[in-house]
């Protein structure tokens, strides 16, 4: 499966446009009360892949192909951008709940809405356990390897927890564990035209589980008003098809300048990822090279309204594989309001 796009694609719906890093783990506030943001705008994408169909919003998927052996024809959308996190906090026990969309994903290009509860620990760590969920699905082809007619999409989803401590021993270091379960309505890879053996199909299978791991250091400089936070990540796509199964790892470093009125956050990522057994179709074991950018723009106190923002965003990310077919590219563009309360 196209591993960088099903993220930037529901990242794109999700309308993660609207958010400036500061931690991984969001800080408790010290009062009690309602707090979050809300984000709301439209946005273009352009993409190519030959397994995501897209989702309800947004279409990037061809329905029939011409060959298993090119990769994807490019294709245009536009979005609703529409984000944001609903949270209560319990000041005298420095604990608080909250619901929706993480800021702290749009940072690593995660894809995620979460309900859990963060927790203030007497030296003034952070623990989080969430609920992982994608509410929007991702819509994929049941048989990517359909040629010569129309394709049949089917959902994925994808659940699971999060755990997350942050500011450990004091310091500004993070990290997080991320367990999904990945399921598809109607797994058919292979079984359609390719006269594939039970044994070869089941090798193509997508559906299974993700553990991963993370760890992040943010650097701070000038008052605050410079960020420098690189990440390590490890993803052990732990699928059916071992052909499908994979290892992940993956670099990223996040830097952000916080101004006024202007605020800046940009990301570039790097990323290998080698599957485990040979693929019955083109015999030989899948590796993809990821890489990409990002640069966000913030408008503070957008129409002299105190928490609101203008947000512009930009970003372009491709997955090269040895196997054409699953060469995947997205580029996006979004203009956002946020509003934080």
């Amino acid at each position: 499966m196209s591993r960088i796009i099903i993220a930037l694609l529901i990242l794109s719906v999700g309308g993660f446009f609207g958010t400036t890093p500061a931690y991984s783990i969001t800080p408790i506030p010290q009062e009690s009360g309602f707090s979050g943001f809300i984000n709301l705008g439209a946005g273009a994408v352009t993409a190519k892949s030959n397994m995501i169909v897209g989702n309800n919003l947004t279409t990037i998927g061809n329905k029939r192909i011409d060959s298993l052996t090119d990769s994807a024809d490019s294709v245009n959308d536009f979005i609703p951008l529409i984000s944001g996190e609903l949270a209560y906090t319990f000041a005298s026990t420095r604990t608080q709940l909250y619901l929706g969309n993480s800021l702290e994903d749009f940072i690593r290009f995660d894809t995620a809405s979460l309900a859990g509860i963060r927790q203030e620990l007497p030296d003034e760590s952070i623990v989080a356990l969430s609920y992982v969920s994608n509410l929007i699905r991702t819509e994929v082809w049941a048989d990517p390897y359909v040629v010569g007619q129309d394709r049949t999409k089917t959902d994925r989803t994808s659940s699971g927890l999060r755990l997350g401590y942050a500011k450990i021993l004091g310091s500004d270091f993070e990290m997080q564990f991320t367990w999904r379960n990945i399921e598809l309505d109607d797994e058919r890879s292979g079984l359609t035209q390719l006269g594939l053996a039970p044994d070869q199909a089941k090798l193509l299978n997508r559906e299974g589980d993700s553990y991963e791991i993370e760890v992040l250091y943010p650097f701070r400089f000038k008052q605050g008003k410079h960020l420098l936070a690189p990440a390590l990540s490890y993803r052990r796509m732990e699928l059916d098809g071992e052909a499908m199964a994979n290892n992940h790892y993956q670099g990223q470093l996040t830097y952000a300048y916080f101004g006024n009125p202007f605020s800046i956050s940009s990301n570039l990522i790097f990323a290998v990822a080698d599957s485990d057994k040979t693929n019955p179709i083109y015999q030989e074991k899948r590796e993809d090279v990821i890489y990409g950018l990002s640069l966000s723009v913030f408008y503070r106190d957008f129409l002299d309204a105190q928490g609101l923002s203008l947000v512009g965003t930009a970003a372009s990310f491709r997955s090269d594989s040895n196997i054409d077919f699953y060469d995947s590219t997205i580029g996006l563009f979004g203009l956002s309001v946020l509003y934080r309360f």
